[in-house]
């Protein structure tokens, strides 16, 4: 059946004469690339360019769906459209091309995302080097800071929601829980998935007189992703979701030695800054583009050289050929032999690095989820209820 076969047949007025005149007078349908409860995402070629986009189609009417929830989700999705065209330009957040709107449909043309959800990149490799977590994090701060200085708060930042546009650029999507914060008012309602709530928000729903919510929370869920990115589990989970949630309005976590023992103190220090229960004391995005772990080497190196004086620069010279030296010789380390105590990997084989993530991805792989390793690898529940279907694993774009 073509694309135009199926919209024709399909319920709900896919196929009505307003239709013609809108989306698919611009646009052609191509194939499925995700879908939730009352939206589908596909694969569009704009007529006129023949560049490739996506389209997420709300479903707006009353023949599945309550008025109440279809009047939800028509509000939510017209909320989404206005941030994201107020947001438009920023490297780090979805672009939206196009919207169109009929009585029963909504569609939304974004920029295509051909590497999927950072989610599914982070279950290949299990963690990521600091290098590499660096780079990411740099964007999102750069994304979350340009977000607050328009006061939007997103409210389910999380890695399901972060898309990959290719091996390098990555962009915050997904922004149907985003809100425009006038000054100094505070939020109390319940957005987000469990793994990245804020204690503030938890504290808004146990409490009547709690006072609110606001940027925030946002911080707190780049904390969890930082940390979820060099450990490869969630900092505040536990099987019993009761308990999850008093470890987070506790700030308790660990720096586990088996996964810590190699990262450096100055990126555990990001980490718990962002993990600061005390929302005064918590570290801001714009705060956290300048602190000494995302400034690098590299700038560090540049700052130091505008320090010194002329007469230094041979001795400069000779102290950079010594650091060449060493990095070529670190670089080189993986491929000298280790000795490895037969009997110790036996009793623990998921203490050397390699083996936990070879065993890992293989485990991933084989039953498409995480498969349970004590307390702290409960990952099959790492950022939701319940692992996902696969067609919404493979989704490659913004899925409602």
């Amino acid at each position: 059946m073509t694309a135009d076969d199926e919209r024709e047949n399909s319920p709900g007025g896919y196929g009505t004469p307003e239709d013609d005149q809108g989306f698919y007078a611009s646009y052609e349908s191509k194939e499925i690339l995700g879908s939730g409860l009352a939206s589908t995402v596909r694969r569009c070629i704009e007529k006129g360019s023949g560049a490739s986009f996506a389209v997420k189609i709300v479903d707006v009417s009353t023949e599945k769906q309550s008025d109440k929830d279809a009047r939800r989700l028509y509000e939510e999705t017209i909320s989404e459209v206005k941030i994201l065209r107020q947001l438009a330009g920023h490297p780090s957040i979805i672009a939206i091309h196009d919207f169109f709107e009929t009585p029963s449909f909504l569609f939304t043309v974004f920029e295509m995302a051909p590497k999927g959800e950072l989610f599914d990149q982070l279950n290949a490799t299990v963690t990521l080097t600091e290098k590499k977590a660096k780079r990411l994090m740099k964007q999102l701060f750069e994304g979350v800071k340009y977000m607050h200085e328009n006061r939007i708060v997103h409210r389910d930042l999380k890695l399901e929601n972060i898309l990959c546009i290719d091996d390098e650029r990555i962009v915050i999507s997904d922004f149907g829980f985003a809100m425009i914060l006038p000054d100094e008012k505070l939020l109390k309602d319940l957005c987000g998935t469990p793994g990245y709530l804020a204690p503030e928000t938890l504290r808004c729903q146990m409490y009547e007189d709690a006072k609110g919510y606001g940027l925030e929370v946002d911080q707190w869920a780049l904390g969890v992703i930082l940390y979820t990115f060099l450990a490869g589990y969630a900092p505040f989970y536990h099987r019993r979701q009761l308990m999850m949630m008093r470890l987070i309005q506790e700030g308790r976590f660990e720096f586990r030695r088996e996964q810590w023992d190699s990262i450096t103190s100055e990126c555990k220090e990001l980490v718990s800054l962002l993990l600061t229960v005390d929302v005064a004391k918590r570290i801001t995005a714009a705060e956290a583009l300048r602190h000494p772990w995302m400034a690098g080497v590299g700038e560090a190196v540049v700052i130091e050289q505008r320090k010194t004086r002329k007469s230094d620069k041979r001795r400069l010279f000779r102290h950079a050929i010594i650091w060449v030296r060493f990095f070529i010789r670190l670089s080189n380390y993986r491929k000298f032999s280790q000795v490895i105590d037969r009997d110790a990997v036996k009793k623990r084989p998921f203490r050397d690095r390699e083996i936990r993530h070879e065993a890992e991805s293989a485990m991933f792989c084989v039953y498409g989820h995480w498969v349970n390793r004590g307390f702290h690898y409960s990952r099959d529940m790492l950022f939701a209820n319940a692992p996902r279907p696969k067609h919404k694993r493979e989704a490659t774009v913004q899925s409602g």
